[in-house]
């Protein structure tokens, strides 16, 4: 989302994997977002990087319902089959959340020995649901534990999650059997180091793997009193009553990063002093973004604050062709034809908001009708000063221009409409000049919403 262009990340992506390849502590991996704002073009692209450098894919896989039904909708299938025609499990793959899967994708993602990324505590906040971890573990699918960002995921507790995941289980499939503790524990470690596809350097305490380690301190008050009969009884200890504030050292890779509770290798009052600052800096962005639309626009970039004004003369042609001949003779100047199709999205926000938001998708094409160009534009459209004459009506406005680089959903979910209209048209566009002033002429055929006759 930081690079201008699919090729300009793809650069930067190589770059980093190339950077730090072969590094004890890091793994570099290509990161599509999700098939819902991915192409064919990019997902084939990243598998292709991947698949050269021998790195994982780390993707977004069916989180929420509203995606899996859109690409039902758009691309006639499920999510997992349509990711496997782009030749996405050619590489290794680490799906994160898969929260709305049917029996036949979790086995496509079992045969192509994909990993599994299960963030529970993220998926509740968000109201995703309830990912289907049993069926997974059950056909031998490596389902790690994951918590996701801090966007979705205040504290990031690995223990937290690894006891969610077991509980949720169980009330998902109303079996109390489901999920042990030591099949918990193992998601939190070593088949997480499966799904992560590492498990040959980490996960699990060998001879030959990395040497890294978790202490915990069981002789704790919460943890009292202990039973010994049963010999998995520590994973039931570590997994539904430990927390985090118990672990006491930590080794990473055969070195000392905690102990005695004491960070090593961090500044802590340092870093909490930096963190704080950011948090302020937070708060100030969003308490000026939160404004007004213009702000939230201005907010995520692209846009200048200046406005600009437009004057519109609207009218019904019943005999476009007239209007088009016209055109071709003196005094009129033609400087410039297109033809666009266009597709329209308005943002309305109620009584409240005078303003109104248009995501507009215009596509260039030739005398063919072949699309050349493709120009992706947000227009924030001030209140219209209209003055009706016979069979037509005068406009004039303000409006704030900025390009659109985010998908449709983003939008929705950053702006927060109260109503949604969509228009699309077919548009015929001459400047011209007349008189030494120049304007534009369109004529529009409305192809949605109908509006009679």
């Amino acid at each position: 989302p930081d690079a201008p262009s699919l090729e300009d990340g793809l650069l930067r992506a190589r770059k980093f994997i190339e950077h730090w390849h072969g590094h004890s502590l890091i793994l570099p991996s290509v990161g599509p977002h999700a098939p819902y704002t991915s192409t064919r073009e990019m997902l084939k692209a990243c598998t292709s990087l991947a698949l050269e450098y021998d790195v994982p894919i780390h993707i977004h896989i069916a989180e929420t319902a509203k995606e899996v039904e859109e690409n039902r909708s758009e691309r006639s299938m499920p999510v997992v089959p349509w990711v496997k025609k782009q030749g996405l499990f050619d590489a290794k793959v680490l799906a994160a959340h898969c929260v709305h899967l049917d029996s036949g994708e979790i086995s496509t993602l079992q045969h192509y020995r994909a990993g599994v990324a299960h963030c529970p505590t993220s998926n509740l906040k968000l109201a995703s649901g309830i990912a289907p971890i049993t069926e997974m573990l059950d056909i031998g699918l490596n389902v790690g534990i994951g918590t996701d960002g801090p966007a979705s995921n205040n504290d990031l507790d690995m223990f937290e999650e690894t006891r969610l995941a077991a509980l949720l289980a169980k009330g998902a499939t109303s079996d109390p059997t489901v999920v042990p503790a030591r099949q918990a524990f193992a998601m939190a470690t070593i088949m997480g180091a499966r799904a992560l596809h590492m498990s040959d350097i980490t996960g699990s305490i060998e001879v030959g793997k990395r040497a890294d380690l978790v202490v915990l301190d069981l002789d704790v008050l919460h943890n009292t009193p202990t039973f010994q009969r049963d010999q998995d009884s520590i994973y039931s200890q570590i997994v539904y009553v430990s927390k985090s504030s118990d672990v006491s050292d930590v080794m990473v890779n055969g070195e000392w990063l905690m102990q005695n509770r004491q960070l090593l290798t961090v500044d802590e009052d340092q870093l909490t002093a930096s963190a704080t600052d950011y948090a302020i800096k937070i708060d100030d962005f969003l308490i000026e973004r939160e404004q007004s639309l213009l702000s939230k626009l201005v907010a995520i970039g692209g846009m200048e604050r200046q406005e600009s004004f437009e004057i519109q003369a609207k009218a019904r042609i019943t005999d476009p062709q007239k209007v088009i001949d016209v055109l071709q003779q003196y005094p009129f100047n033609i400087i410039r034809h297109v033809r666009y199709q266009q597709y329209d999205t308005y943002f309305l926000f109620g009584e409240s908001e005078d303003y109104r938001l248009r995501i507009r998708e215009g596509d260039l094409g030739d005398a063919d009708g072949k699309v050349e160009n493709v120009r992706y534009r947000l227009t924030l459209l001030g209140p219209a000063k209209e003055k009706e004459f016979s069979g037509s009506i005068l406009l004039s406005r303000s409006r704030y221009l900025a390009p659109s680089p985010h998908t449709l959903r983003f939008y929705r979910e950053y702006f927060v409409p109260v109503e949604e209209r969509e228009v699309e048209k077919d548009r015929l566009r001459w400047q011209v000049s007349f008189s030494d002033v120049e304007f534009y002429v369109n004529l529009d055929r409305l192809n949605s919403p109908d509006l009679g006759t």
